[in-house]
């Protein structure tokens, strides 16, 4: 370690500050000597008194920018590592080389466990199962590794033999399985939909990124070919993800008008507005929980305030605020998310901290818990609100 860590660690800061004005320019000497000051002494009791040595130059450095941004105190802002960076722009991307799986980790145990594997993809042809327990990659331990740590090792070129060592129960017995499996490029599959009867058309949407747009559009031709008169279209338990393709989605929607106002600080707010290209004109409902937050409400909130669509469920999350990605590649490397504004529904309202009230409020009993299935009771709402005005 020694000075020359601090002195990175200085001067990633600095960056961060210079990259985002954060401090006017005639504070940087004083700034940048604090900062230094700092980051050297506290280098300098690391490097003579912690009792461990395999803490790394680039791991203080990632640490300080983690820390600078959690000073911030906005839960929705963070500093990315370079594997962590492009983690998140898999997410906004819709596309990634993996093998098709979604992990979870219990919070106290650390233990991994495989809880869907994608139909067709790599991770479901070569035999991997949702409820494997993952104890190794290659040979390697993932016990103390955090959940990001452990799809990093899965994922890489394609075409990349991941091996895995995973534990699974079979006939009341226990047993340890070596499972070899290929990496692809996998395009998450964000929408699905299907008809209810022959009026009623489903559309569920998992999350919004730039694949969702083309697979809302062609979602949404398979439904009036079929001569859809009406349509539920679901976006509980869905965390956001892209503004962007949730503006082009609304798009398709809705006739020339006002969609949202983005606030953003020191410009005029940004107002975006649907082109009457393409809309639809047939009775919509849109369920929401307390899971729909961020573009998921952007969707709903402005269907509703435009008045072409009632929301049926419970309040939904609240998160009007806005985040921004940018590459850090060419000056320290990683990236960063920083909340970069507010958005405003076409009404003029705020929904952060509040979230968006249904028209029609039903609180989900289904006993299956899965949204969609045959004693989902608010989606039997929703059908029902539907039927009403088609009669």
């Amino acid at each position: 370690m020694g000075i020359w860590s601090g002195v990175m660690i200085s001067l990633i800061i600095l960056l961060l500050l210079q990259l985002f004005g954060v401090i006017p320019k005639w504070w940087y000497s004083d700034v940048s000597n604090d900062i230094q000051q700092r980051t050297s002494v506290i280098d300098q009791y690391i490097d003579k008194f912690y009792w461990k040595d395999d803490v790394t130059d680039e791991q203080l450095a990632a640490g300080a920018a983690k820390g600078m941004v959690a000073a911030l105190g906005d839960k929705y802002s963070t500093y990315y590592t370079e594997e962590e960076y492009k983690e998140a722009m898999n997410g906004v991307n819709g596309d990634y080389t993996g093998i098709g799986v979604s992990l979870r980790m219990d919070q106290d145990t650390k233990k991994k466990t495989i809880s869907e594997v994608q139909a067709g993809k790599p991770a479901d042809k070569a035999g991997l199962k949702a409820g494997d327990i993952l104890l190794k990659i290659d040979g390697k331990d993932v016990s103390s590794l955090s959940l990001s740590e452990t799809a990093a090792l899965i994922k890489g070129e394609e075409g990349k033999k991941v091996v895995f060592t995973i534990s699974r129960t079979e006939k009341d017995t226990t047993v340890e399985k070596e499972i070899t499996v290929t990496t692809e490029k996998i395009v998450t599959q964000s929408v699905s939909h299907k008809m209810l009867d022959d009026k009623i058309g489903y559309i569920q949407i998992m999350k919004f990124d730039k694949e969702t747009v083309s697979q809302y559009e062609t979602a949404l031709k398979e439904l009036k070919e079929k001569n859809v008169q009406a349509m539920i279209v679901d976006v509980r338990n869905n965390g956001g993800g892209s503004l962007e393709a949730c503006i082009d989605i609304l798009d398709q929607m809705l006739p020339a008008g006002d969609l949202i106002t983005e606030q953003i600080k020191n410009k005029e707010g940004h107002k975006y507005k649907s082109t009457d290209e393409k809309h639809f004109d047939k009775p919509v409902a849109i369920l929401i929980n307390g899971s729909s937050a961020s573009a998921s409400e952007v969707y709903a909130g402005t269907m509703q305030d435009r008045g072409a669509a009632s929301l049926v469920g419970v309040t939904s999350y609240g998160k009007g605020i806005v985040q921004s990605l940018y590459s850090l590649e060419k000056s320290c490397g990683g990236g960063l998310k920083l909340t970069t504004g507010e958005y405003l529904l076409p009404s003029g309202r705020s929904i952060h901290g509040k979230g968006l009230t249904p028209d029609v409020e039903v609180k989900y009993n289904g006993t299956s818990n899965k949204l969609g299935a045959e004693d989902d009771n608010q989606l039997a709402k929703a059908k029902e609100i539907m039927l009403a005005k088609l009669s």
